[in-house]
C-alpha cells in the first residue's frame, strides 16, 4: 500500500513538472511575440483619407531591438507594418485582404530607424511638409512557413497568417488597386503592392 501510495505521489510530481515546463516554454514564446513591443517612443496621428474619411496612425519605436511598428486604422482598409532594422526585415499585414508579406530592407534606400524618427517628429510638428517615401514590391507565390525566423516582432503580426515574400521593385507597376495590385497608406509611407490576382 505504501509503495502505491509513492507511486503516485511520483506520478504526480512528474505531471506538475511537466505542466510547469510547459508553461515556462510558453511564456518564453509570449515573450519573444511581446518583448519588441515596449516601445521607447509612441506616436499618435489623425488624418483624412483619400476619400475624406477619419485615419488614426499610432507609431511605437523600441530602439532597444532596432524595431518600428506602424499602425493605421481607417475601418476596412486598416493596415500594420513593422520594420526590423536588425533582421533587414519589412513585413506588411492587409488584415482585409488576410495576409502578411515580409521582404529585405533595402538599407541603401529604406530610412534608417533615427532618419525615420526624424521624420516623424518633422511631421508630428508641421515645421515643413513630409515628402512621402514610396516603395514598391512584387510579391511572389512563394509561401512563408516559419515567420519566427524573422524575430518577434514579424512572428507577432504575421502568425498564423498566410505569408508571402516580395521583392522591391524600383519602380511601380501599372494598375494599382487592379490586376492583381493593392496599395498601402500608413502616414507618409505609401506602398504599392502586386502579386497574383488571387492574393489581391
Amino acid at each position: 500500500m505504501q509503495i502505491w501510495q509513492n507511486e503516485i505521489h511520483i506520478n504526480i510530481l512528474f505531471c506538475f513538472c511537466n505542466f510547469l515546463h510547459s508553461q515556462i516554454l510558453l511564456v518564453a514564446l509570449l515573450g519573444a511575440f511581446i518583448n519588441p513591443l515596449f516601445a521607447d517612443e509612441s506616436y499618435q496621428f489623425i488624418n483624412s483619407g483619400n476619400n475624406g474619411e477619419t485615419v488614426y496612425n499610432t507609431i511605437t519605436i523600441n530602439r532597444q531591438v532596432n524595431v518600428a511598428m506602424l499602425n493605421s486604422y481607417s475601418g476596412r482598409l486598416t493596415s500594420n507594418a513593422v520594420f526590423d532594422y536588425s533582421q533587414n526585415i519589412i513585413a506588411y499585414h492587409m488584415p482585409y485582404r488576410g495576409i502578411c508579406i515580409v521582404a529585405h530592407m533595402d538599407i541603401a534606400t529604406f530610412p534608417s530607424l533615427p532618419r525615420f524618427e526624424e521624420l516623424i517628429h518633422t511631421h508630428r510638428e508641421k515645421k515643413k511638409e513630409v515628402e512621402d517615401l514610396l516603395k514598391n514590391y512584387q510579391v511572389t507565390n512563394q509561401v512563408v512557413t516559419d515567420v519566427s525566423q524573422f524575430g518577434g516582432a514579424v512572428a507577432g503580426l504575421c502568425w498564423g497568417i498566410p505569408t508571402y515574400w516580395a521583392s522591391e521593385n524600383t519602380s511601380p507597376r501599372q494598375g494599382i488597386g487592379a490586376n492583381g495590385c493593392a496599395g498601402v497608406k500608413l502616414l507618409f509611407l505609401r506602398v504599392g503592392l502586386c502579386g497574383g490576382i488571387h492574393l489581391f
